[in-house]
């Protein structure tokens, strides 16, 4: 990604016949200078991504709250283990050419911001 794009959460899923990767990351956005007052991810938008090696990659726009949180714990609960990016490359070497990819036509279509 970007280096603008900021992973927070990368999960990786191998039970059973499993091999899926879900996560999130915050991608910049408005270009004014938040107030001392903003919440921390004030500007960034949240663009939660799954898919399965071999498999089209999916993105969701969403916000960054108690939800995303509530969500992340629930995929730690169904055997997703947390991977920091230098592992994730590892598993799917070309996530970040895909995803850039896919990415790019989601934001034209409006998609994902």
């Amino acid at each position: 990604m970007s280096i603008e794009n900021e992973f927070v959460f990368i999960g990786w899923n191998t039970e059973g016949t499993s091999d899926k990767i879900w996560g999130y990351f915050l991608r910049p956005g408005h270009a004014g200078t938040p107030s001392r007052w903003a919440p921390p991810n004030y500007g960034r938008h949240c663009c939660i991504f799954w898919g399965r090696r071999g498999k089209a990659m999916k993105f969701k726009a969403d916000v960054v709250g108690d939800d995303l949180d509530s969500l992340v714990r629930s995929k730690l609960k169904k055997g997703y283990l947390k991977i920091d990016e230098t592992k994730l490359l590892n598993i799917w070497p070309t996530f970040i050419n895909e995803a850039e990819g896919k990415l790019m036509w989601e934001v034209l279509a409006g998609k994902v911001k």
